[in-house]
């Protein structure tokens, strides 16, 4: 936009010496003043043009952010019903959590205070509960209601 505006500005001040300067021009200036004049009547227009242009994109980028936001508490609160219903101990949910987010066990018992057997106890714990065998079959079980049938189905009919 600061490009388009500095060749407005240079046609303008073109346009506008041109005039000042068109005592005895010929037909050839003249065409050329009236082409500077509708050129630089162009320019602003695409100014305008390209200003409403980035005000609705940022309006959109924004709406679709919020839109974001949503799915993103939404799938983070399913996760945390999911983890629930397991009936898990405190720290077997937090212990859950984070698997997860995809920490390892040596990072849930860092982040937990705890040692590594501890976190394995609690994470064979939450698999036992959740009747799942690894991380990704806990991640799956959690997540399990946002890939439905639909995906299924629809994966085939393109097959």
């Amino acid at each position: 936009m600061v490009v388009l505006a500095a060749c407005c500005s240079f046609f303008a001040l073109d346009v506008a010496f041109d005039l000042t300067d068109m005592r005895e021009a010929d037909t050839l200036s003249w065409v050329h003043l009236v082409v500077e004049f509708f050129a630089t009547l162009s320019i602003v227009a695409a100014l305008f043009l390209l200003r409403d242009y980035v005000r609705l994109s940022r309006a959109d980028e924004a709406s679709l952010q919020e839109s974001l936001d949503q799915v993103r508490r939404g799938i983070n609160q399913l996760i945390l019903d999911r983890i629930q219903q397991l009936r898990l101990t405190q720290a077997e949910q937090e212990v859950a959590l984070f698997i997860v987010k995809g920490y390892g066990l040596s990072e849930v018992a860092s982040l937990r205070g705890t040692s590594e057997g501890t976190a394995k106890a609690q994470a064979h714990a939450v698999y036992q509960k959740a009747g799942v065998s690894s991380r990704s079959e806990l991640i799956l079980h959690c997540i399990d209601e946002i890939v439905g049938d639909e995906a299924v189905m629809e994966y085939r009919s393109v097959l």
